[in-house]
């Protein structure tokens, strides 16, 4: 990825003091320095490629949320917020690590241990909710999360100008899978990347339909529209399934408008996009049948039913269904709910589905209630981007990429603050009306 600041040889060595810094004013200054350092890297992976060859580069990531949470120790002496998820969270760390272990006895491989392959894919699964509770726990002011809010704006403008600046010197007369291309999204993939596009997409709807500073409204929906259009030459259709989800929802909870020009879409949306596009589309099925992508994905769906079957309560165990190998050289089940149902039985999936079920009913519950117009756009976004989330991982996994939905831990982070915030207003309101006011002078001679 090329930025063009004029420090094209220098960024590896800036960001790698970046991090340095941000690790010691985390632990000795305020925690949320570290927060600030990390959002802009969160779905930039290739940028993050470059600390690679420093030392600990490669584990920044752990290593500065490590330090946020020192800092918030020093200051707090707990790094456990009390939140929504908090307790949820917790069950659902402790049953993943003992189904990992279990996945060890079916696979028969050693117990998991640091430092081991499988320990640091669920390590780095549970990195994604610890930073919903390390956000929160930094308590960053109204103030501070917009600054956030910011950080990620320019992140994905610099993932959405690196896309089609790859993808613009392309024919998109016909469809090829040679137009693909990952972009800045590292190994989470074109369809990684597509997902995280509509997921942003709708996020930046969401604050756009509270924001009533025209220019701001104006900036929010034009960095949707070109996360849109990275996603329309992106070719997912996973992706375009999620965007219209997501734009569904918002329609449906805030906008009215919204489905009005969401069913104006649907009957004109082969005039609006590239031929390349519809072909992609409709390859799906106007041969007859289903073309070899989709066909591939029923046979993985099948052959992941049938594990399932000998597996109903528990699973497999955790991280087990890449290791099989049953479908060629494929290692993932193309749906991460049916992956989780093979890997973690009803138990598993269904405690998946009580976290996102909260965090759905949270974020909406407090667009509608929160007094502060910015944080009901922070509710209203959290919902959005789960909806569309919840439709792009029915076409494969993309729960386990860093890059793809950590930031939809950080904005649960905000919620769960300015929720607290929210309701610490009414409590100070009430103070201040018991205080008894002093009456004047005169009055206290009269």
């Amino acid at each position: 990825m090329s930025l063009h600041f004029g420090a094209e040889g220098s960024i590896a060595i800036l960001l790698y003091l970046g991090a340095i810094a941000a690790v010691l004013a985390s632990i000795f200054w305020r925690p949320v320095v570290g927060i600030f350092y990390l959002v802009p890297l969160i779905p930039l992976q290739t940028m993050r490629y470059r600390l690679n060859d420093f030392p600990l580069g490669a584990s920044v990531v752990t290593i500065v949320l490590l330090a946020v949470a020192l800092g918030v120790m020093r200051r707090k002496g707990t790094v456990l917020p009390k939140t929504p998820w908090t307790v949820l969270i917790g069950i659902y760390a402790v049953f993943t690590f003992l189904s990992l272990i279990l996945g060890s006895s079916y696979l028969g491989l050693p117990l998991p241990f640091p430092g081991g392959e499988r320990f640091s894919v669920w390590a780095d699964y549970m990195m994604m909710p610890a930073l919903l509770l390390l956000v929160a726990a930094v308590e960053p002011s109204r103030l501070q999360m917009k600054g956030i809010i910011v950080m990620m704006c320019l992140a994905v403008l610099a993932l959405d100008r690196n896309f089609l600046s790859t993808v613009s010197g392309r024919d998109f007369s016909a469809f090829s899978y040679d137009l693909r291309d990952a972009g800045s999204m590292g190994y989470a993939g074109i369809n990684g990347m597509a997902a995280f596009e509509a997921q942003v997409a709708i996020f930046l709807l969401a604050l756009a339909a509270f924001e009533k500073n025209l220019l701001l409204k104006l900036a929010y929906w034009a960095l949707g529209g070109l996360s849109a259009v990275c996603l329309m030459y992106s070719m997912s259709r996973g992706g375009y399934v999620a965007i219209l989800a997501g734009w569904l929802f918002l329609g449906l909870a805030k906008k009215r408008w919204m489905l009005v020009a969401l069913i104006a879409f649907v009957f004109t949306w082969t005039a609006l996009v590239p031929n390349a596009v519809r072909e992609r589309v409709t390859m799906t099925y106007d041969t007859g049948g289903l073309d070899h992508s989709s066909e591939t994905r029923i046979t993985l769906w099948q052959d992941a039913m049938q594990v399932f079957d000998s597996n109903i309560v528990l699973g497999s165990g955790f991280n087990t269904y890449a290791y099989m190998h049953r479908v060629g050289d494929y290692e993932d089940t193309h749906n991460f709910f049916l992956k989780l149902l093979v890997e973690t039985g009803i138990f598993g999936l269904a405690l998946f589905l009580w976290l996102l079920g909260k965090t759905f009913r949270v974020g909406l519950a407090f667009s509608r209630r929160a007094k502060d117009p910015f944080y009901a756009s922070l509710g209203l976004g959290l919902a959005g981007w789960l909806v569309t989330a919840f439709v792009a991982n029915m076409f494969g996994d993309r729960w386990n990429y860093l890059q793809v939905c950590g930031y939809l831990w950080v904005i649960a982070g905000m919620v769960a603050h300015a929720l607290k915030v929210e309701q610490a207003k009414p409590k100070e309101s009430a103070a201040a009306e018991d205080v008894e006011t002093p009456l004047p002078d005169d009055a206290v001679l009269a």
